[in-house]
């Protein structure tokens, strides 16, 4: 109570928003993934002060004028994002948002299957990393951002060579112009889904967000909540721009 009475206090000094974008960093980088409901507790013990006074000190608050600092590349280095739980390890520096200016953009992930811990070091690095990109459009209606996914894509790819910033921006690129752009009418398909995650994926698929919305965002920071429904509880993601 007494960190979220001071955090409250007073307006920030730009060397004070610095200090607090520091530490809510600090708080969550190299910070292994917990359960959900574990997430979900480290946020309003740890993180609901940062929160809540950098969202007071939002620099940007015109959604409008926001379009100009989402365009680039982030890695979400936090999130209480159920969909997360669903796939296998997540490797935490291979992540990225890609946010375009045609109004496209995805959230991509390596996976690396195997990570149990009752499986050899040997057997495990002769799996294939699973990459998973979720492309999405996003604009600004009414003054509010709009957010929906509209189609999924997935590659098995050798792990020993890393998801770089350069090869997802290819990816992507290359998706979302050979095959989104030109099959933007036709429904999506699961019947070839390798791994069984495929009632996740329904639920994810064509999913548009209730709430959408910077909490705070800079030249290098963005603190997000994102809701799919009224009727579930808001995510929140702390994510760092790349390029």
């Amino acid at each position: 109570m007494a960190m979220l009475e001071l955090l409250l206090k007073n307006q920030l000094s730009a060397p004070k928003k610095l200090e607090f974008k520091n530490e809510i960093l600090a708080r969550v980088q190299g910070r292994n993934p917990e359960a959900l409901n574990t997430e979900i507790n480290f946020y309003k013990t740890e993180l609901l002060p940062y929160f809540i006074k950098l969202s007071q000190q939002n620099p940007v608050f015109s959604v409008t004028e926001q379009l100009r600092l989402l365009v680039g590349v982030w890695t979400p280095i936090w999130s209480t994002i159920s969909f997360h739980e669903s796939l296998p390890k997540r490797i935490q520096d291979q992540c990225f948002q890609i946010f375009q200016q045609d109004g496209y953009c995805a959230s991509v992930a390596r996976y690396l299957l195997g990570k149990e811990s009752s499986l050899s070091h040997n057997f495990q690095s002769k799996l294939p990393a699973y990459d998973f990109m979720v492309i999405q459009k996003y604009e600004v209606q009414n003054g509010k951002w709009y957010l929906q996914n509209i189609d999924r894509f997935q590659a098995f790819t050798n792990r020993e060579i890393p998801l770089t910033l350069e090869s997802v921006y290819n990816w992507f690129t290359h998706v979302i112009n050979t095959k989104v752009k030109p099959n933007a009418s036709k429904a999506l398909n699961l019947e070839n889904l390798e791994i069984n995650h495929v009632n996740e994926f329904k639920k994810t698929y064509l999913v548009t967000y209730q709430v959408f919305e910077h909490l705070y965002i800079d030249n290098d920071l963005r603190l997000v909540k994102t809701q799919t429904d009224t009727s579930h509880l808001p995510s929140y993601t702390i994510a760092v721009r790349r390029q």
